[in-house]
């Protein structure tokens, strides 16, 4: 051989062996019925998967719509007690505010009257 040229290791075409088969063996078709029962197979397949996902994430929402209701429903509980004890100390402070006032005038009442005693004498 030369070690100029680049060999190749392309086979020998010359002999080509090609075989056609007989009609009446031909085993690896499929027939149209058999498609289409592989079809609906795998349809069937993905059909099932993406019915549970849908349920999965159908599953996910109504979780989280139902702990949604439950946070609210604390947080809504949370703030009904804060804002009850805020009344609770605005009533307070008022009835004191007022007792303070009661007591101012009953302080210059007798202020009032102590004068008059100490003028008298």
């Amino acid at each position: 051989m030369d070690k100029d040229k680049p060999q190749s290791n392309i086979p020998n075409t010359d002999k080509v062996a090609i075989t056609i088969p007989d009609p009446g063996i031909v085993t690896n078709l499929l027939t149209p019925e058999q498609v289409q029962k592989d079809t609906d197979s795998k349809f069937k397949t993905v059909n099932g998967l993406l019915l549970s996902v849908v349920m999965v994430l159908l599953f996910m929402v109504a979780t989280l719509v139902i702990d949604s209701f439950h946070f609210n429903s604390v947080t809504y509980k949370e703030y009904s007690q804060k804002e009850n004890s805020i009344e609770q100390m605005q009533k307070i402070n008022q009835e004191l505010l007022e007792q303070n006032k009661k007591n101012q005038l009953i302080i210059i009442e007798q202020q009032k009257q102590i004068w008059r005693i100490i003028g008298k004498k």
